[in-house]
């Protein structure tokens, strides 16, 4: 509760609008976000859709972090440049397992 009142207090002195304030956002909502962000492999390449201003990250199955790309539309085709085999995409909670042939 002190945080939301600290939160709430600290937007209504910044002029900022309250559901700017990402830590404020209910955790359902935050959920709806993340299941709205779709992948879907197209030979070598990923399209990714609803993910607007987040970053695609591409791990290895070993945890190896190969790349990063930054969304920067709502429905962008990533070229991942990887040879054949199983790779983890990450959008923020949203995990998927891959593979390119």
């Amino acid at each position: 509760m002190r945080k939301s009142l600290l939160a709430l207090t600290l937007a209504l002195s910044l002029s900022v609008p309250v559901l700017a304030l990402p830590f404020m956002m209910d955790p359902n909502v935050v959920a709806q976000m993340d299941q709205d962000v779709t992948i879907t492999v197209e030979g070598n390449a990923v399209l990714v859709k609803g993910a607007e201003g987040q970053t695609l990250e591409v791990i290895s199955l070993t945890g190896r972090k190969l790349a990063e790309y930054r969304i920067e539309s709502p429905a962008q085709r990533v070229e991942l440049n990887l040879s054949r085999g199983c790779y983890v995409l990450k959008i923020g909670k949203v995990v998927r397992k891959v593979s390119i042939r």
